[in-house]
């Protein structure tokens, strides 16, 4: 048991290795990346200001029950690049494997393929939370407080478990990969619709019912409200370990359900002999 775990994190060693540097590689799309999430919430600012004048920020409290628009929109932009970068990385790694000649390797391995392939997804969960953990800390300061280094833990932890539920998502996509070999429609398909009922700019009430339900299955939805409730300090203890055992319990659905499809694929791939059909 000793060797299998010391095993598992060795290998887990070296995908946070390689992904830090892949991460890091590039200093461009590092900065796009934290970016992001303000560049959107300035956008959006000014529509409402455009909009509505001096009494958007009135207007938006209503709504929203949150006095800082900044604040707001920004919790939810980092929640939604992160969770298209997740699920956009899963779904591609397969293909980039693919492309690069080294996909056939993992299978020289005694390591299982699917484990290989989420640990891909905690390795990018694990620089996500680093990454946007600066993005967290500017959006609070702009607002006049600091979190505490347990908000920050609380907060890191509600990130992760609403990312790596998508890593499910990503397997299945990365299923496909197996048998038609792109990725990117069916990447981008989920990714608009993860994105449009997760209500990281706008709150999930304005749906009707029917729509409002199907957004309670997608961990991303809970884990926008619990991280503003967090942030705003509006969460209750009880209310939060709620959402959290949801939110776990909803990780392990998606996680179950990616790893089955993927398996599936796989083994259909090697019944046809199109692993290694490019």
């Amino acid at each position: 048991m000793r060797a299998r775990v010391r095993s598992v994190l060795l290998v887990f060693t070296g995908i946070l290795a390689k992904e830090a540097k892949l991460l890091t590689r590039y200093v461009g799309s590092l900065f796009t990346i934290l970016a992001l999430p303000f560049m959107l919430s300035g956008l959006f600012v000014g529509i409402g200001y455009a909009i509505a004048g001096p009494s958007y920020t009135a207007n938006f409290a209503s709504n929203t029950g949150v006095q800082s628009p900044v604040l707001y929109l920004t919790l939810g932009g980092v929640l939604m690049i992160a969770s298209m970068v997740m699920v956009e990385n899963t779904s591609s790694v397969i293909r980039e494997e693919q492309l690069i000649g080294t996909f056939e390797l993992h299978y020289l391995t005694p390591n299982s393929t699917v484990a290989i392939w989420l640990l891909h997804a905690l390795a990018q969960s694990i620089l996500l939370i680093l990454v946007f953990t600066l993005d967290l800390t500017l959006a609070v300061a702009l607002g006049g407080s600091l979190l505490t280094p347990y908000e920050c833990a609380e907060a890191s932890l509600v990130i992760l478990l609403g990312l790596l539920p998508l890593a499910g998502l990503g397997m299945v996509v990365a299923a496909l990969t197996m048998r038609f070999k792109e990725v990117w429609a069916v990447t981008n398909t989920v990714n608009a619709f993860v994105a449009m009922l997760s209500g990281f700019y706008y709150p999930l009430e304005v749906f009707p019912t029917v729509v409002q339900a199907v957004s309670n299955l997608l961990p991303t939805s809970h884990a926008a409200q619990i991280l503003r409730a967090l942030v705003t300090g509006t969460a209750s203890g009880l209310d939060f370990t709620q959402k959290i055992l949801v939110l776990a319990a909803l990780g392990s659905v998606y996680l179950l359900l990616g790893k089955t499809v993927y398996e599936g694929w796989e083994d259909e791939a090697k019944r046809r002999g199109e692993l290694s059909k490019y």
